[in-house]
């Protein structure tokens, strides 16, 4: 291969790249990942894997932000994804951040349509925890407990007992973290019945779904109101949709059923 063969292949690769770009800002449609193979042969490219990942990873993104925009994923689109993925010849660990965004916003489109989650019995988190006849556990992510007196004015907001969650509500609310202590690291569990804290080897604290329950949700987590202080529960989870998906689903929880 010459000189010449080598700019006139960054060339090439440089047009596909933004053409690919501009395709991939638009809706999400059967025919993307399609379309996307078109282009590549118009412009003479072999193989759309033999470029950089982080320029790859790029057109994946794109892709992406159409559905994480709209705050829905469909389960066409995510196939349509999935194609484009195997097009660009990315692993899903190049990928992997935005995967599990795509991933809870498919939980949070599949909860809004009214169904409902539910963990693996299997699943690591529900070791060790006794459920209670017919409980059923719908959703486990892993938190930090802390412990605050006051809320200092930042209330969240309120979780009610019947109430529908308004979307996006929670992601304005900050937690009041600051002088907060840690109490350790577990999981929230959210069942049928109760909202589980599960700690390591240490038996699980619940609290009942009632019109009673003091739960306020914020962009990190949950707040616990007991009759002195605060428990604070914030997820690990770095995906501003694990509040939109604890909201949505706790809304669908607690109700008369």
């Amino acid at each position: 291969m010459g000189i010449k063969d080598w700019f006139g292949g960054d060339k090439k690769k440089a047009e596909f790249r933004e053409e690919a770009k501009k395709l991939a800002t638009g809706p999400l449609t059967p025919k993307t990942a399609a379309q996307l193979e078109k282009l590549r042969e118009d412009h003479g490219i072999e193989d759309a894997g033999d470029d950089k990942t982080v320029l790859r990873r790029e057109i994946y993104n794109t892709a992406a932000k159409d559905a994480q925009a709209r705050g829905k994923l469909s389960a066409g689109e995510a196939a349509e994804l999935a194609k484009i993925q195997k097009f660009l010849a990315l692993r899903d660990d190049q990928v992997d951040r935005t995967k599990q965004n795509l991933s809870k916003l498919r939980v949070l489109t599949e909860i809004r349509q009214g169904r409902i989650p539910v963990v693996p019995k299997e699943n690591a988190a529900l070791r060790q925890v006794q459920f209670q006849p017919g409980e059923i556990a719908h959703y486990a992510v892993q938190v930090e407990m802390l412990d605050r007196p006051t809320t200092s004015g930042r209330d969240g907001v309120a979780v009610k007992w019947g109430k529908p969650y308004v979307a996006n509500s929670a992601k304005v609310q900050g937690m009041p973290l600051d002088g907060a202590r840690s109490q350790g690291e577990g999981y929230l569990i959210l069942t049928n019945q109760r909202l589980i804290f599960k700690s390591g080897m240490k038996p699980a604290a619940a609290i009942a779904y009632s019109p009673q329950a003091e739960i306020h949700l914020y962009a990190e987590g949950l707040r616990l109101q007991r009759t002195v202080g605060n428990t604070l529960l914030v997820f690990k989870s770095q995906s501003e949709d694990t509040a939109e998906i604890v909201g949505e689903l706790l809304a669908a929880l607690m109700r008369d059923r």
